[in-house]
């Protein structure tokens, strides 16, 4: 079981170089973690013997801290046992710093339609070699989902492209890839801001849907990876096909 204590003498932390402070104080506690100088569990130092550790101010640490945080290696808990502790980044860090990265620069349809029918023809093909009973079973739910949907829709068809990312999500995982998991979850959100609420174009594409994802689970299912690649692109296709700004 992880240590829970304070690590007391732990990694050797130098003064942090003037020049980028900050980026210096939190490059190294986050190698210290990764290396597991720092175990996953145990607490950091303080912030004060940080601050003196790096020679630097305790708001500096206290940033540095806050900004490990964000990227889900570090774990700050209030309270008198509080502190900062360090924890093991999951899938969702991942997709949540590529989400992030993909709304900030402003990734086009262009960019995104080019990278998924790569990335997501390959997750096909290893979904198909590694997905086990329970993933199929979640696959072939969704499916069944993402019909419903459509036969249910009232006009905003982003009910159906969120059951889409869902089925989309457990593939990935069925493909036992935690790298494949946290791009793919971090591919679909900023994809699912783009989807027009009330548009004929994107309905006439959200009702192949059920079908397309319905002949991927059932080669994933057969264990034919060449077959599921190929229905994952075109799948694709049929997604870029709906937009005006996708060229394949």
């Amino acid at each position: 079981m992880p240590a829970l204590e304070q690590v007391a003498n732990g990694p050797r932390f130098t003064p942090a170089r003037r020049l980028r402070t900050l980026d210096d104080v939190s490059g190294q506690l986050r190698n210290a973690i990764v290396a597991g100088e720092i175990p996953e569990g145990a607490r950091l130092p303080g912030e004060r013997e940080l601050a003196e550790r790096f020679a630097v101010g305790r708001p500096t640490v206290r940033e540095a801290l806050r900004s490990l945080e964000a990227l889900g290696i570090v774990e700050i808990r209030p309270g008198r046992a509080g502190g900062a502790y360090a924890v093991r980044p999951s899938e969702a860090t991942l997709g949540s710093a590529l989400s992030t990265l993909v709304s900030l620069h402003g990734a086009s349809a262009q960019e995104l339609a080019e990278f998924r029918l790569g990335f997501e023809a390959d997750t096909a093909w290893w979904a198909a070699r590694r997905a086990d009973a329970e993933d199929i079973a979640i696959l072939e739910r969704l499916v069944a989902e993402t019909r419903t949907q459509v036969e249910q829709v009232t006009g905003d068809w982003r009910p159906v492209t969120e059951a889409d990312a869902r089925w989309h999500e457990a593939l990935a995982r069925a493909s036992k890839n935690r790298l494949r998991i946290g791009i793919s979850l971090g591919l679909h959100e900023p994809f699912l801001r783009q989807v027009p609420a009330l548009d004929k174009a994107h309905g006439r594409y959200a009702r192949t849907i059920p079908r397309s994802l319905a002949k991927i689970t059932g080669a994933v299912k057969a264990r034919d990876a060449e077959r599921a690649r190929a229905e994952m692109r075109d799948h694709i296709d049929q997604w870029a096909r709906w937009n005006p700004e996708v060229d394949l």
